[in-house]
């Protein structure tokens, strides 16, 4: 499994149910990459697993064309190539394993968003990167939502996506940034498990919580404070560690011959469930988590 780059705890739990499916089902697993946010090392680190030859890689792609070379290389060496959480070019895996559909992703964060403001008001994206497939088709799905569902009727968004790059720092400078630059914002959305809960953390030290907020998606440990203090009222999610291990167990069934990534399969998960292939190879996992200060307490990844 190499995910974007190891240290970051939402990789660190998907990671805990890649290990739980080896156990499972019988085979080694191995976690490799980089800690640093990088193309170029994920490149590395993919180049650098072939000549081990492997019989599958379960991979969350930094940049999904970047990493194609490499991943259609280990497809040419025999390799089965999954990817989770962040798609790499279609051509260069053999099925991706998608936390929510994309629609269903922008649905579910824009109704935390609804919770925090029930109002509506104007909405703000932090995105990963330019290249990440994942947020890009959520952000665009937000601003088709906003602008044709009636639920949704009383937002409005810039139409500029702001990149922190999966950084917490950078992530509160641009939620900062986003606020003084606009007076009347009043909720900043990401996709990014780094950026929703930094940019809460912004509004917090600004003292400016329950006047702007900071959804989307977010493991529930980061975000539990902000929300059992009221200052937050609801951020997304789904479970990492299932994600993981759907993915695991998705790759082991190609590498035995269990499946074929062609449309219709059955991706036998066992305790976690049994998820059809779709079209392009995508496996949705379609399992949406929102966190409130009801329910909060429940989770504790």
């Amino acid at each position: 499994m190499a995910p974007k780059f190891t240290g970051l705890a939402y990789f660190e739990v998907a990671k805990n149910g890649g290990e739980e499916a080896a156990k499972d089902l019988g085979f080694q697993f191995q976690y490799i990459g980089s800690d640093q946010p990088d193309a170029t090392a994920q490149i590395a680190t993919l180049t650098n697993a072939i000549p081990q030859k492997p019989d599958a890689l379960v991979v969350s792609a930094i940049d999904q064309d970047a990493v194609a070379p490499a991943l259609k290389q280990a497809m040419k060496s025999g390799i089965k190539v999954v990817t989770y959480d962040a798609d790499a070019a279609a051509d260069a895996r053999d099925l991706f394993v998608n936390q929510l559909s994309y629609k269903l992703a922008a649905e579910t964060m824009l109704k935390a968003a609804k919770l925090d403001s029930p109002d509506g008001g104007l909405v703000a994206f932090i995105s990963a990167s330019p290249t990440a497939a994942n947020h890009a088709a959520h952000v665009k799905y937000m601003k088709e939502l906003i602008d044709t569902d009636p639920a949704y009727k009383d937002f409005k968004y810039l139409d500029t996506v702001q990149f922190a790059g999966d950084d917490a720092k950078k992530s509160q400078d641009i939620a900062l940034n986003l606020i003084q630059a606009h007076p009347d914002l009043k909720v900043i959305i990401s996709s990014s498990a780094v950026s929703a809960p930094a940019a809460e953390q912004a509004i917090v030290n600004a003292g400016l919580q329950n006047k702007v907020y900071a959804t989307g998606f977010a493991l529930p440990s980061s975000v539990k404070d902000f929300i059992k203090n009221g200052d937050a009222k609801a951020f997304a999610m789904w479970d990492p560690a299932e994600l993981g291990y759907v993915a695991t167990a998705a790759a082991f069934q190609l590498a035995t011959g269990k499946i074929t990534s062609a449309e219709g399969q059955v991706v036998d998960a066992g305790k976690h469930g049994k998820y059809t292939v779709g079209k392009d190879g995508e496996v949705d996992y379609n399992k949406p988590l929102i966190f409130t200060k009801d329910n909060i307490d429940n989770y504790n990844f």
